[in-house]
């Protein structure tokens, strides 16, 4: 063992063990790199590090590493040659019952009076069909897993899938909570000590752990354990259910690229979504340098990898196909494919990249917990412009997020397997961005969706979506999927962290509503544009939308456009749609909350139903503030159905506007001056045609302000000479001076 390695373990108390090791890349790696004397084309048959600037390294053959593959430095270019690189390759073990599919077998339940194996289609959604549940005190002891390999980290990980908020009154602190054992082949319970930064901290045992809303998994972070026999205990300090135990290797890397690492990995830092990166590859846990076998990158640059294969061996916790820590360093992947597997589990983390040509599948079922917008299949972190192209995408937590400003996001396939709340098959966090031509199928969950930011544009793409199964999260009341989101919850008129300035167009939007009578409490609830922003008007429109609900029902929902992003502020503009659907076409005012200033305008609904059907909702009365509020509808038109509502008896206010096209036909020279009055002759405005010959504007048919309605047949307008009563149903433009 090598001079640099440090050492060393101590008996704290009986029971317990406290172990703090750092370790060099020799015990990490199998095998050192073959570096040929060509200075310009390097061929590489082995895991190492490759950091020579302006060299292309060409695999000869697939490689295997038991840990992680490959570390890279910048400017240079890494050729797979056709070739396929397996990290996390080892002999690791796993409990053949940890997720209670074969009932109870294998466990020690002699100290478990309370425990009951259930079935998730009765009790919460998690993975697989059984999980168990456990009363206050219970105790559980897993059987033995082999550790093969000394000196690196571990997570020993619990799935517990939280309480429903509404069974928690709103408190999270009435949250379930376990703590979290790791046993030695003598029964005995270790502690080990990890240094994150600012000295060794205990990170297992971990003792009353809550998930974060939504449900998840309690991690306990082991390290610097020689190899051997381990196991792990849970105790419930709550009543719980729990699933998915074991333990597996973590942050494990096909291929990295290492500014600082980032060395977090208790669990109280994923709880607060700490950025983990190269924990075992971290020489100064302060400073974040590596060690320094490892390229340390810095400045601005390029990695290239193309042409092959980077795939895990084993589904560990925390793992990344690529993963960059280097901020200014731009990666370009082109021809690669990347399956990863695992909690947690990420094709690409970095900070910025131009993809092309790609392939991801990430089989990923369940978080450690769902909040932040991270550990989707592809994590584009950083604020540089990234561009990502011709590529496809399936599995995975979410397919893609990107952050940086001006990116580029096209002619893509995505395949979302969403089980977790908000994890979208895009998340679209850069400012002035483009979204355009992707087709968007995911298989469970949602298309994409605008978080706190201006400027962005979707057009031309496919999305198609349906209502989802219950979640963890979501079993016991309604839970969305939509083909896009905008969103700012209810941020304030002009608010710099507000999503307004954002465009929606010529998308084509197919919606297919679900029931699930099997589960009485859920609602599940399907829409193409769900619109919950308030600091600036978005635009939707030319949008081409088919809503199919086949069982509609009060117990399930759909519409194309569901609103409410509140009383203040703004409600964006829905213009020139086309919406082919069975179910009300818009709820404006809705179960999510109230809406404003919302504007519908030139629309075309087609009533697909043989039955009659209202195009608009109106309200949530289980709400106060859930109701619709100065709306303006204006120049609509309905097909087999008419303009009207299903409102509730809650404070609505609306207008409806008719358009009005007026036409000079006579002297260009000498255009009169246009009068409008309304039917009893009370004047309303005068104006004056346009250098063509051309006025339009939009006149009032109908105030609404709860309960009272006011309404006007139509309006005289006077030209010259020429007087006309225009209505609703007038042919438009309307002419004048045609005699002249």
């Amino acid at each position: 063992m090598s001079k640099d390695i440090s050492e060393f373990g101590r008996w704290l108390k009986p029971g317990f063990t406290m172990a703090v090791f750092t370790f060099s890349a020799a015990m990490l790696f199998g095998q050192s790199p073959t570096l040929p004397s060509d200075p310009n084309v390097i061929p590489i048959d082995g895991p190492g590090y490759y950091g020579r600037e302006g060299s292309t390294y060409v695999l000869t053959r697939d490689i295997r590493a038991e840990k992680s593959a490959l570390f890279l430095g910048k400017d240079l270019t890494l050729d797979l040659n056709g070739h396929t690189i397996t990290f996390a390759d080892g002999a690791y073990d796993s409990l053949e019952n940890g997720g209670f599919e074969s009932g109870l077998d294998g466990w020690d339940l002699s100290k478990a009076p309370g425990a009951e194996l259930l079935e998730t289609s009765k009790t919460r959604p998690f993975v697989g069909e059984k999980l168990l549940g456990l009363q206050k005190g219970d105790e559980i002891l897993s059987p033995y897993i082999d550790l093969p390999y000394a000196n690196r980290s571990y997570y020993a990980i619990c799935g517990i899938t939280g309480r429903v908020f509404r069974d928690m009154g709103g408190d999270l602190s009435n949250e379930m909570k376990i703590s979290l054992f790791v046993e030695d082949e003598r029964g005995e319970v270790i502690e080990v000590m990890t240094d994150y930064g600012s000295g060794p901290v205990r990170s297992s045992p971990v003792f009353q752990k809550s998930p974060r809303l939504g449900g998840g998994f309690i991690v306990a972070h082991i390290q610097g354990l020689p190899a051997g026999k381990y196991r792990i205990r849970v105790k419930a300090d709550t009543d719980c259910l729990v699933d998915e135990i074991g333990i597996f290797p973590a942050f494990d890397v096909g291929i990295g690229i290492v500014g600082k690492t980032h060395p977090k990995g208790h669990y109280d830092h994923l709880y607060e979504n700490q950025h983990a990166a190269f924990y075992d590859y971290t020489a100064d846990f302060q400073t974040g340098n590596p060690l320094p076998e490892i390229p340390q990158v810095s400045g601005k640059g390029t990695v290239t990898i193309k042409n092959g294969t980077i795939k895990s061996g084993f589904g560990g916790v925390m793992s990344w196909g690529i993963q960059s820590t280097a901020d200014d360093v731009e990666l370009i992947l082109d021809g690669v494919t990347i399956i990863n597997q695992g909690i947690n589990a990420t094709a690409v983390d970095v900070p910025q990249a131009r993809i092309s040509h790609c392939r991801f599948e990430v089989a990923n079922p369940q978080l450690i917990h769902r909040h932040g917008s991270q550990h989707y299949a592809v994590d584009l972190r950083g604020k540089g412009v990234s561009e990502v192209a011709y590529s496809a995408f399936y599995g995975g937590q979410g397919c893609l997020v990107f952050k940086g400003k001006k990116s580029s996001i096209h002619h893509n396939t995505f395949v979302n397997h969403q089980l977790v709340t908000n994890h979208y098959s895009i998340m679209a966090m850069g400012d002035s961005s483009l979204i355009y031509e992707n087709t968007i199928v995911p298989e469970v969950g949602s298309g994409i969706e605008i978080f706190r930011h201006k400027g962005i544009e979707i057009f031309n793409n496919r999305i198609k979506i349906e209502a989802s199964p219950p979640t963890t999260e979501y079993g016991k009341e309604e839970f969305s999927t939509a083909a896009i989101r905008i969103a700012d919850y209810r941020d304030s008129p002009g608010s710099p962290t507000g999503a307004f300035g954002n465009k929606v167009y010529n998308n084509t939007i197919e919606v297919r509503g679900r029931s699930f009578p099997e589960y009485p409490e859920y609602t599940p609830m399907a829409w193409a544009l769900f619109y919950s922003a308030s600091a600036g008007d978005n635009f939707v429109f030319g949008n081409r939308i088919t809503v199919d609900h086949p069982n509609p029902s009060s117990g399930s929902e759909a519409a194309a456009f569901y609103i409410g992003g509140g009383l203040t502020g703004f409600g964006g503009v829905f213009q020139g749609n086309t919406v082919y659907t069975n179910v009300p076409a818009a709820w404006i005012g809705c179960r999510y909350g109230g809406a404003v200033n919302t504007r519908l305008a030139y629309n075309h609904f087609i009533n697909t139903s043989s039955v009659e059907l209202q195009p608009f909702r109106m309200g949530w009365e289980s709400c106060d503030s859930c109701y619709a509020k100065e709306v303006t509808f204006v120049g609509n038109t309905f097909h087999k159905m008419d303009f009207g509502f299903l409102k509730t008896e809650q404070p609505h206010s609306y207008r409806v506007m008719m358009p009005v096209e007026v036409l000079w036909q006579g002297n260009k020279m000498d255009m009169p001056v246009i009068r409008v009055e309304d039917k009893s002759g009370t004047h309303i405005q005068t104006a004056q045609f346009n250098k063509e010959g051309l006025w339009q504007v939009e006149l009032l048919l109908e105030t609404y302000q709860h309960p009272q309605s006011n309404r006007k047949e139509g309006y005289w307008l006077l030209v010259g000479k020429e007087k006309r009563f225009v209505t609703r149903e007038s042919f438009q433009p309307i002419v004048f001076g045609a005699e002249e």
